[in-house]
């Protein structure tokens, strides 16, 4: 009988120097990568954070620039309201004062002229005696009680609603009913309503728009007790002839406005004059809020990219460093029998 080989029972075992070989260049390789990662590790942990600084510092020059834009075309929505109060709701509310006027004089004129001369035309066509001198009695009494009834008719009025400062404050609180973190204010040196008149800083703003006429527009930081704020400015000037009806004079202002406010305030305006400013104010709060969720969403997309770039790194490294090994796993199978 032939007996069968068995090759396990007469392969010749690795050599211990093979072993330490192999291990050695195992450490060598592991090393190697250790090492690698210490370089690496650091360069990306600075370039995230540098890269953070860098993006966030953009990021709230871009959101605080946003707020200032969106403040730009707030006011120029409050100038357009303003526009329109003057162009024609003012204009609207004069032509029908004057319809009302008119109306009352049409009374007075039927009541003091055609009444008398409509019973006297009528008196004069009676022939009889006794009933021309009946309808006569008649008349003088008519005409009698006519002058002595009071002629309470409706007067000229005064509606705050006509003017500019107070429809665009008016429209833009009801804007803040849904963003209650803006404010709007039309402060004034000298204004009729003392709500608009200047305090602290708005003076300042308003008196650089005035030594400054061509400037069109203020913008910048404040402190306040509620925190830093935005706030963007720009001039008031009276650029319409209609509104020194109301501010030229206590003698050429409306009677009713003047009950009101009093003289005191509101007049000596003139044409062209800068004599306030529009302001809208923001909490810087509000661009540090808006930098810090787009920050957020930046540095997730990056750190997950920079993870990916550190698990490629190191499979790379591997497969570099370890061609040691597969030189040393081919001088093992050399050493193995066949």
């Amino acid at each position: 009988m032939v007996e069968r080989s068995h090759p396990a029972r007469y392969a010749t075992p690795i050599p211990f120097e093979a072993i330490a070989t192999y291990v050695a260049c195992f450490m060598r390789t592991f090393k190697l990568l250790i090492f690698f990662n210490l370089v690496f590790i650091p360069v990306l942990v600075v370039s995230f954070f540098g890269a953070a600084n860098i993006v966030r510092g953009q990021l709230q020059e871009n959101a605080g620039q946003q707020v200032l834009e969106n403040s730009r075309i707030m006011m120029q929505t409050a100038r357009a309201s303003r526009l329109y109060t003057t162009k024609q709701i003012s204009p609207l509310l004069d032509h029908e004062q004057s319809r009302v006027d008119k109306a009352n004089n049409s009374v007075f004129e039927i009541l003091d002229e055609q009444l008398p001369a409509a019973v006297q035309k009528a008196i004069d066509s009676i022939h009889h005696p006794k009933d021309k001198q009946v309808v006569e009695s008649i008349r003088q009494q008519i005409l009698d009680n006519v002058r002595q009834a009071p002629r309470h008719l409706p007067g000229s009025e005064f509606f705050p609603q006509s003017i500019p400062f107070y429809a665009s404050t008016e429209n833009f609180n009801y804007f803040r009913s849904k963003y209650p973190d803006y404010s709007y204010k039309e402060a004034a040196l000298n204004p009729t309503n003392p709500r608009d008149r200047t305090v602290d800083w708005d003076a300042d703003v308003v008196n650089i728009f005035r030594n400054d006429p061509a400037r069109t527009e203020v913008t910048g930081h404040r402190d306040t007790p509620d925190g830093a704020s935005l706030y963007f400015c720009a001039p008031i000037r009276v650029d319409d002839a209609s509104c020194l009806t109301c501010h030229s004079t206590p003698e050429k202002a409306p009677v009713e406005m003047v009950k009101i406010y009093g003289t005191a305030n509101g007049f000596g305006w003139k044409l062209n004059d800068v004599i306030g400013a529009q302001i809208v104010s923001v909490p810087a709060k509000l661009a540090d809020a808006a930098a810090e969720r787009a920050l957020r969403a930046i540095l997730l997309w990056f750190g997950g990219i920079l993870g990916f770039v550190f698990v490629a790194a190191n499979i790379i490294g591997l497969l570099l460093f370890g061609q040691s090994s597969s030189r040393l796993t081919w001088a093992l199978s050399m050493m193995t029998p066949k």
